[in-house]
């Protein structure tokens, strides 16, 4: 028997702040497409991503993104390193040559240690051009200088906890990136020097223009000021064996402010299909763009990050993506559906919809199926923003 529910809430896509059971990110379709190009190998164990990578793993994997694995292998060694494993003498003699990396310090490169965002960052960007000396970026800022050119998005990126997970989302977002002074991408250059097969590159190839063009049709979403955002989410759950939904009314608060006020406080009402939807709209001026407000606000509703994507299409304004796994921000973004009495344990299909009108999201539709034992469930989430200034 199908029963419905609806809830429509002030700030549904704020929702994220207040998320009842979310899943840590996981970019394990970065990966595989990184494997399927050729260019990550993992270990005996795996992928392996829930861990912190080592300097010496993260020389050895960014000689495999860039293609030279091979020709490294053929490197005598002279770099003034003494500390290293016979292994990994070939990864870290290619990136020294390069100018990638100069150790920790004359003669030690701490390949045991672990390699933060930070250090990370500093090899993929050295690899892609971009030089200290060339004032391109300091060190001591290169994460803010990676999230500039696209490499680390904020949403994606935990820089303060950074895993191999997050080493396969940047070196996959690498592959759409353009080296300084160039013309092709990343992965182009790699086709055309013969490290990645054409044909097997070809879809991703595709995937990275259209992104591309996604990226310069929403480059104004930076530059929002005042505004608002409504957020709906409509459900339908089809459960054997259950006969009616669990009707209950929570309260809520939203993101607070620092001297302790909110953007936004209320009702959530779970009730049967018959209940009038109630919807509340909220705003925030320009001084609170930036921070953790304007983050949490925009969680879910702002520019996706490549890492999410599986496939992207345009048609006119509409941009549809689908994800190989749902993300972490939108099931965040569900967060209402456990309050109804309704587990999310395993996501299936999910497809997202941004309309896109003068350089801005001006809505979008996120629907998701999920599917668990002697259940399923259909779940919509809309959300319109509109600029009040």
């Amino acid at each position: 028997m199908k029963q419905w529910f609806r809830t429509v809430l002030a700030g549904t896509l704020l929702a994220s702040s207040l998320v009842i059971s979310a899943a840590a990110a996981d970019y394990t379709a970065c990966a595989d497409h990184l494997k399927n190009l050729g260019l990550f190998q993992g270990t005996t164990q795996g992928y392996e991503l829930d861990r912190v990578p080592t300097r010496g793993e993260a020389a050895a994997m960014l000689v495999r993104l860039l293609g030279e694995e091979q020709n490294a292998l053929t490197l005598e060694y002279s770099a003034p390193f003494t500390d290293l494993q016979n292994w990994e003498k070939p990864y870290v003699q290619y990136l020294y040559d390069i100018g990638a990396t100069t150790g920790v310090s004359e003669t030690a490169f701490a390949p045991n240690a672990p390699c933060t965002a930070q250090m990370y960052a500093a090899f993929v960007l050295r690899a892609l051009g971009y030089t200290e000396a060339d004032g391109d970026f300091v060190y001591a800022d290169v994460d803010n200088f990676a999230q500039q050119i696209g490499l680390y998005e904020a949403a994606v990126i935990d820089i303060e906890d950074f895993l191999r997970d997050d080493v396969a989302a940047a070196s996959y977002t690498a592959l759409s990136l353009t080296p300084k002074g160039e013309e092709q991408t990343l992965l182009e250059q790699l086709v055309e020097h013969g490290a990645v097969d054409a044909q097997t590159a070809k879809p991703y190839q595709t995937l990275f223009s259209t992104y591309a063009q996604y990226r310069v049709a929403t480059e104004n979403m930076v530059t929002l000021g005042q505004f608002s955002v409504r957020g709906g989410l409509e459900a339908m759950l089809s459960e054997e064996g259950k006969q009616s939904l669990t009707v209950r009314t929570e309260d809520y608060t939203t993101v607070n402010r620092v001297d302790g006020t909110a953007i936004a406080e209320g009702n959530i009402t779970l009730e049967a299909s018959s209940v009038d939807a109630y919807s509340q709209s909220y705003s925030m001026d320009a001084a609170e763009q930036t921070g953790d407000i304007r983050a949490a606000l925009l969680h879910g509703y702002d520019v996706v990050p490549l890492a999410y994507v599986d496939t992207l299409t345009r048609s006119g304004s509409d941009w549809t993506f689908s994800f190989a796994d749902l993300p972490a921000q939108y099931e965040g973004c569900l967060w209402a559906l456990p309050q109804a009495g309704i587990v999310l344990e395993q996501a299936g299909d999910a497809v997202l919809v941004q309309t896109v009108q003068n350089g801005r999201i001006a809505s979008q539709t996120l629907r998701v199926e999920f599917s668990q034992d002697n259940a399923e469930l259909q779940a919509v989430l809309t959300g319109e923003m509109e600029e009040t200034r």
